[in-house]
């Protein structure tokens, strides 16, 4: 096994001139954004879970441990926390809003016609199926909010800005699937949009151990914080 690249930050690249992100959260004003935690990405028996187990057992190797064995549990610890401080927790779900999926933009069409051709499912499943649901390990729960969207950002079709900042949230904590997809483009727009974001390096994945890093690492150099589920369940807990 090769050695593992490390995430960007001041201690791998001391000599980095520019500015790292920094900001003091406020805990009270937190929320955990929970990113397509769904049965068609994280589900092993369903949808594209399914479909890398059987076609691409190389990958299926890293990426299903690691969600069943590191990621859902320490989503589960970090929801746990959250509802225990009293702290809002939004999930979003990633899908066609309508059945024939013509709600999508014309790429993430052409994506779904092409996968579909070449492998019988879809990339995305829509709002009402099987597949589109939350797993069963992280179901929301009163108070919690569910946000669908059609874009990889909840940022982009979604009224979610709007509804944070009349929660009066200023901070995101942000985890769920895929590091180098929905993950990383959310977490970006948000702190583009003026939260502090920070996402949980163990509490997120992707099909491939180098582009979660690289993800992890271009975000951390500009946009936001990285950090562990420890660090962000010792710090809900001290603030």
């Amino acid at each position: 096994m090769t050695e593992r690249e490390p995430i960007d930050s001041p201690a791998t690249l001391p000599g980095w001139h520019f500015p790292w992100p920094a900001f003091e959260v406020n805990w009270g004003r937190a929320a955990l954004l929970v990113v397509d935690v769904q049965n068609y990405g994280c589900n092993p028996e369903a949808g594209i879970g399914r479909l890398v187990a059987q076609r691409h057992p190389e990958i299926a190797a890293y990426y299903l441990p690691r969600l069943e064995q590191i990621v859902i549990p320490n989503v589960e610890r970090l929801l746990s926390a959250f509802r225990s401080a009293g702290r809002q927790v939004v999930f979003t779900r990633h899908g066609p809003l309508l059945a024939d999926g013509r709600d999508m933009i014309v790429r993430r069409r052409r994506r779904d016609t092409e996968l579909r051709a070449g492998s019988g499912v879809p990339a995305l499943w829509s709002r009402g199926t099987f597949e589109h649901e939350l797993i069963a390990a992280l179901q929301p729960v009163e108070d919690d909010l569910v946000v669908d969207k059609n874009t990889s950002s909840p940022f982009n079709s979604t009224g979610i800005e709007w509804l944070l900042r009349n929660m009066g949230i200023e901070a995101l904590v942000v985890v769920g699937m895929a590091t180098d997809m929905c993950v990383e483009t959310t977490a970006r727009d948000a702190a583009d949009r003026g939260f502090d974001v920070i996402v949980v390096e163990d509490a997120t994945a992707t099909f491939f151990e180098r582009h979660h890093r690289a993800a992890l690492s271009g975000f951390a150099r500009v946009f936001g914080q990285v950090w562990s589920t420890d660090d962000v369940v010792a710090a809900l807990e001290a603030g």
